[in-house]
């Protein structure tokens, strides 16, 4: 009985406490056991493939050069119908664009709409700097899949978007930390973060392509085929088997670069909870030594929105921000005006 009881005692530890030094990554939210996937997607040890890091290089291939991909970021906003389909476009997305903007310089930004109050406060702050790019959602591929949920209709429309113009798609939870320059020019024509130490998935939240992207047109028409039973199928777990499939195709960054700390509740908190002085100074230490960011190859964070909204992202204001110390609040105050 005692070691039944210090046996439980021992597995409590281990799923409440963070492994900080081994840090984050995942998506997994389809598996049975959740506790044990947790474990296996959160453990990385930082290491590196030989061609992840040519890929962050940009030096993957021996081939000539090749035209960089495009400096344009693509945002995606207000695919709901009906009652509330404009949304509150407020300061996460604000700081998503504003990242962007400030990181990439001198980068086109656009966000792809089909609903927006382009009165609210948080928008008009940015509208001087962005282009915004209508969609009917009655035509063309919105009008193709109106049945869909939001959240797929964008994970169709982004691709397409990157299969005619090219550049960087970002969600409106992730934030740009340093330049893209390196793996612009990467000699493949997508490139793409892996999702969890596990490297399971390829996350659609943060893609770089070409126009024209033979993977990307291979993606779009495995939809012909999409159910909208599926969640994250076709935006994390398809990728990667294409990828494995067709390698030759898509460059593969490690989970640090856009993924990391990953979606468990462990790691979303780990990113919010209030910090310590020393936990505030090493923050800051991490930050000045990463250009901005927490981790070394680190290009950009994901705020995994759906988990995160509710006990941390929708209360946050500018106040806040400044003011409540947590290595999130830390890592986006640079974006505030």
């Amino acid at each position: 009985m005692l070691i039944a009881v210090l046996l439980f005692l021992v597995l409590l530890a281990w799923y409440r406490i963070p492994a900080i030094g081994v840090r984050f990554g995942g998506d997994g939210l389809h598996h049975l056991n959740t506790f044990l996937y947790e474990h296996e997607v959160e453990t990385y040890d930082f290491g590196v493939t030989l061609e992840e890091q040519r890929c962050f290089e940009g030096s993957n291939s021996n081939h000539a050069e090749v035209e960089a991909v495009p400096r344009v970021v693509h945002f995606i906003w207000g695919l709901k119908y009906g009652r509330g389909s404009h949304s509150n476009f407020g300061l996460v997305e604000y700081l998503s664009v504003k990242s962007a903007l400030m990181v990439f310089g001198s980068a086109q930004v656009k966000i792809h709409y089909a609903s927006l109050d382009q009165n609210s406060e948080w928008f008009l702050k940015l509208k001087d700097d962005v282009t915004l790019v209508y969609h009917d959602p009655e035509r063309g591929v919105l009008g193709e899949c109106r049945s869909w949920q939001a959240a797929h209709r964008a994970d169709l429309l982004r691709l397409q978007i990157l299969s005619e113009e090219g550049g960087i798609y970002m969600d409106l939870d992730v934030f740009a930390l340093r330049p893209f320059d390196t793996i612009l020019r990467c000699q493949k024509d997508i490139i793409m973060g892996h999702e969890g130490g596990n490297r399971a998935g390829l996350a659609n939240a943060i893609i770089v392509a070409r126009k024209g992207s033979t993977f990307v047109d291979r993606w779009i028409d495995t939809y012909a085929n999409f159910s909208t039973q599926e969640w994250n199928y076709h935006s994390v777990t398809l990728p990667k088997r294409l990828a494995l499939r067709y390698p030759e195709e898509i460059c593969t960054l490690s989970p640090v670069a856009f993924f990391w700390p990953t979606w468990s509740y462990k790691h979303i908190e780990f990113m919010h909870h209030s910090l310590s002085p020393v936990e505030v100074l090493e923050t800051e230490e991490d930050l000045l030594a990463n250009s901005g960011a927490l981790f070394k190859n680190q290009l950009a964070y994901h705020a995994w929105s759906q988990l995160a909204w509710d006990p941390y992202l929708k209360e946050l204001t500018p106040e806040s921000i400044k003011m409540h110390h947590t290595r999130f609040n830390m890592m986006v105050r640079r974006f505030l005006d």
